[in-house]
């Protein structure tokens, strides 16, 4: 991984009063939220975590100081660079392609979930205003950019989620003390939801039967990113498996050249979450979607440090989940 670095500088090349700690201090803070944000979306989207995000996961897009001559810099451990090195990268191309004054469909472009949008529009337009006077020079050893600011009013219109659909996962469940309710399970709470006009009340019961489903509409969250209700669902899908690209722990990252398979289901009798691979003998299950999407990858994990390595004598049916293992990554 290329070292990726952050410093703020006067506009001015010749200004050698320096920079006031509030401001460099103030801008780092904006550049380590901005990055795990972006980070919480990239877990969101590629693992399909529904609700806060584990605190050892984000973990992975600290920044440290010391991490570039000044400034503070990035410095994964080993194994664990490939999801903050994604974030960098997307980072660094936000702050080129805004700082040219253009903004177009990048946002939209690069920031596919609406409330993950809406939290990194906000980051930017905070780190813009505190970088007033000043520029932050970024980038690793290979590219330096520099961002003096944007056109705030192009960015103002993300930070609106007014209309904004996103999609949350989890079972369709009967209010019980609510007639003609329903709720949304994917933990050990249960959410309220709502349709649109466009689904008929005698579709409802369907959706209850599915098992995991996808729903589309507008989703609320608390401060901590756990859903708290899901408004004019317009879309249900049900959800047979899922298809991870990467596979990714609090300890590793792993890209994946051929996806890895998890089939789902929800056992109502037990209360529990259950996620499959027949290939490699995974059953997975647990209290909730989340705990046991990261189970699986642990368990993946696992699988590639036990069978995947560049040494080990395996037989029979050890050597066939070796060789299925190997399949999966890229030809180094």
């Amino acid at each position: 991984m290329h070292s990726f670095g952050f410093k703020v500088l006067p506009v001015d090349p010749e200004d050698k009063s320096g920079v006031p700690i509030s401001v460099a201090g103030q801008t780092m803070v904006d550049i380590q939220t901005l990055i795990t944000d972006i980070g919480s979306m990239m877990l969101r989207l590629e693992l399909r975590l529904q609700n806060e995000i584990p605190r050892d996961l984000l973990k992975k897009f600290d920044l440290s100081i010391g991490g570039s001559e000044s400034g503070i810099g990035s410095g994964p451990s080993a194994g664990n660079e490939v999801a903050l090195e994604k974030a960098l990268k997307i980072v660094c191309a936000t702050l080129d392609f805004l700082g040219k004054g253009a903004v177009g469909t990048w946002m939209t472009d690069f920031f596919e979930d609406d409330q993950s949008r809406a939290v990194i529009a906000k980051d930017l337009i905070v780190l813009n205003d505190h970088l007033e006077g000043y520029m932050l020079e970024y980038g690793n050893d290979e590219r330096q950019g520099r961002f003096k600011g944007f056109d705030k009013q192009k960015i103002l219109p993300y930070t609106d989620l007014k209309e904004e659909v996103s999609a949350a996962v989890g079972v369709i469940v009967r209010d019980k003390k609510k007639f003609n309710h329903w709720n949304l399970k994917n933990d050990e709470f249960l959410e309220p939801v709502s349709f649109d006009k466009n689904i008929a009340p005698s579709d409802i019961p369907t959706f209850s039967k599915a098992g995991p489903v996808i729903v589309i509409g507008k989703v609320n969250r608390n401060e901590n990113g756990h859903i708290r209700n899901v408004d004019r669902i317009k879309l249900c899908y049900t959800i047979p498996e899922l298809n991870f690209h990467t596979i990714v722990t609090k300890n590793s990252d792993r890209e994946l050249l051929n996806t890895v398979v998890a089939k789902t289901a929800y056992d109502e009798d037990r209360d529990e979450w259950v996620l499959k691979n027949d290939i490699l003998g995974i059953d997975i299950r647990k209290a909730s979607w989340d705990s046991a999407i990261v189970a699986f990858h642990e368990y993946m994990e696992f699988l590639f440090d036990t069978y995947a390595g560049d040494e080990g004598s395996f037989e029979g049916e050890e050597q066939e989940i070796r060789e299925y293992l190997l399949s999966l990554l890229p030809v180094i």
